[in-house]
């Protein structure tokens, strides 16, 4: 079990998020869904440590870490061990190919032979369906081969908490689904999945448990068939009627 507990970041005077807390159980898919600016990302952002929380404690199984307070290197580096992150933006290395964009970590943050990492990498491309484009370089794939290269790297460290901060947010609409498939056929492989998304109708398919945010707080929490058919909060059910995602709303937008 994976335990996030008293997360709290500001920017400034802006609250981003506070006292945020909830567990993942192993093989869940864990869906944020939100307004825009409500703190999603961030959230993962922190977890991952590219922002530095206030306050706030993860633990997986019995070792817990201070997001808060994680000043050695080694500390930081063992739970940074513990997650991968696919991006918006992909964040692929521009001149390396697709192969060499997957061994990257594998080789020099997990110190694998480059033969095996090889192994590997070529095992999560063709898993993610890019099996055919070993050698191309990002400029030569489109958007959502580029966003599937992603994923491939981020399941090639074999993260306990593997997570997504709006995967398909910047690809052109006809190539959203392919990575939606991707992220479908992973889960359904029993990876742990902690993710941000605007893709409602995936999200009501794909998730074992939603939690709505709104202005850094958690407001309902539960599983999808409780959010998206009987939400109890009202801001729940407002944002799910303007996304055309509440049947039978009790008042119309």
């Amino acid at each position: 079990m994976i335990k996030i507990e008293g997360l709290s970041k500001s920017f400034k005077d802006n609250v981003v998020l506070e006292d945020v807390s909830f567990e993942i159980e192993k093989g869940d898919v864990v869906a944020l869904i939100g307004p825009s600016g409500t703190g999603k990302s961030t959230l993962l952002r922190c977890i991952n440590q590219l922002e530095r929380p206030e306050k706030g404690t993860i633990t997986f199984d019995d070792v817990e870490f201070s997001l808060s307070s994680l000043k050695k290197t080694k500390d930081r580096l063992n739970l940074v061990r513990r997650t991968a992150m696919v991006f918006q933006q992909f964040n692929l290395f521009s001149r390396k190919t697709a192969l060499e964009n997957v061994t990257e970590a594998l080789i020099h943050v997990k110190k694998i032979e480059k033969k095996e990492a090889e192994k590997i990498a070529r095992e999560k491309l063709d898993k993610v369906g890019m099996g055919d484009r070993l050698y191309h370089y990002p400029k030569h794939l489109s958007g959502g081969q580029q966003q599937r290269v992603a994923i491939a790297r981020a399941l090639a460290l074999n993260p306990e908490l593997l997570m997504m901060d709006e995967p398909t947010s910047a690809l052109d609409p006809e190539l959203v689904y392919e990575v939606l498939d991707t992220i479908r056929l992973i889960a359904k492989e029993g990876n742990t999945l902690l993710l941000a998304s605007h893709e409602m109708d995936f999200v009501k398919k794909v998730a074992t448990k939603v939690i709505f945010l709104e202005k850094g707080h958690i407001v309902e929490m539960g599983t999808a068939e409780q959010i998206f058919e009987a939400p109890q909060n009202y801001r729940t059910k407002e944002f799910l009627a303007k996304n055309n995602m509440l049947v039978g709303a009790e008042y119309s937008i």
